[in-house]
């Protein structure tokens, strides 16, 4: 389990110390997710973090009307979870749901407290890591208004393949702004 978290550090260029993967590695549990299950909701407090290790979630808000809008997509060596809401205890913005059976190693509340506590290098590459990720997030949002349904669907299928090979198309529909039926219709364009 530990040796997954070393390697995503290590690809990256972070060596975390030795005695920083002690402390972590007392406080990761395993956690495993059926296809359609919650990781947690909107409106949870009780949130934590994870890293998959097998599987995929998709990260999701929701209107008032009850209308689901994906943000993103989540896979294999993806860290997932809202660290400030987590830091400070706060009603999630979003949901988190397997797309397929997913396996993780979570970091719940009380781990991350003792971890942001006793492990600096770590705490400082993953909100390094965070940092850049939401970064990420914000361009997308911004790319995805300026594109069309065709240049949005051609970045996908040169950027991000396994979003199209392991995403129902009605979810990639709601994550690209279109309805499914002119996502289908782009998609027999490009086969």
């Amino acid at each position: 389990m530990l040796y997954e978290i070393k390697e995503y550090y290590k690809k990256r260029g972070v060596i975390i110390p030795e005695n920083e993967f002690n402390i972590i590695s007392e406080l990761l549990q395993s956690k495993s997710l059926k296809k359609k299950e919650f990781f947690y909701k909107a409106g949870d407090t009780n949130t934590s973090v994870a890293y998959i290790q097998k599987g995929s979630v998709r990260v999701f808000i929701t209107d008032k009307q009850k209308k689901e809008y994906n943000r993103f997509f989540a896979f294999e060596d993806w860290w997932i979870g809202e660290y400030h809401q987590v830091m400070n205890s706060l009603p999630s913005k979003t949901s988190i749901q397997a797309l397929e059976k997913t396996e993780m190693i979570e970091i719940t509340k009380n781990a991350f407290d003792i971890i942001l506590e006793k492990c600096p290098i770590f705490t400082r590459a993953t909100f390094n890591f965070y940092l850049k990720s939401y970064a990420n997030l914000l361009e997308k949002e911004e790319i995805k208004k300026t594109l069309t349904i065709e240049d949005l669907y051609l970045d996908l299928l040169k950027n991000k393949p396994e979003v199209l090979k392991r995403v129902p198309l009605y979810h990639i529909a709601s994550y690209l702004g279109v309805k499914p039926e002119s996502l289908s219709r782009v998609k027999k364009k490009f086969q």
